[in-house]
């Protein structure tokens, strides 16, 4: 009796045996999605440096390391998304789309 239910396990045991022997296909290579642009071809550098010190830290203002932020808009009325960075402890900067990924700072002009 116990020699019948021998048989069926190890039928399935072989073809799980079977089943694990067969090549791997390798994953194919996708293109990435985004390509990183230098700052030295966008125009844009913006840097949010935060320093710690006994009045400025994590433990005074809890949102500390959050950074500052971003805001995307049309500030000239060109029909291109213009950009201002804004920071913890720094200057804000307002960059002014020239169209195909150029910027110009124009946080000092008048």
């Amino acid at each position: 009796m116990m020699k019948n239910n021998v048989y069926p396990v190890l039928i399935f045991i072989g073809c799980l045996w079977f089943i694990g022997c067969q090549t791997r296909m390798t994953p194919s290579v996708e293109k990435p999605i985004f390509t990183k642009i230098p700052a030295a071809q966008t125009g844009i550098n913006f840097v949010n440096t935060v320093k710690n010190s006994p009045d400025f830290n994590i433990f005074s203002y809890r949102n500390f390391y959050n950074g500052g932020g971003v805001s995307i808009g049309d500030v000239n009325n060109d029909g291109l998304q213009d950009l201002f960075f804004t920071a913890n402890m720094g200057s804000n900067k307002l960059y002014l789309n020239k169209g195909n990924f150029t910027f110009e700072d124009i946080t000092e002009k008048q």
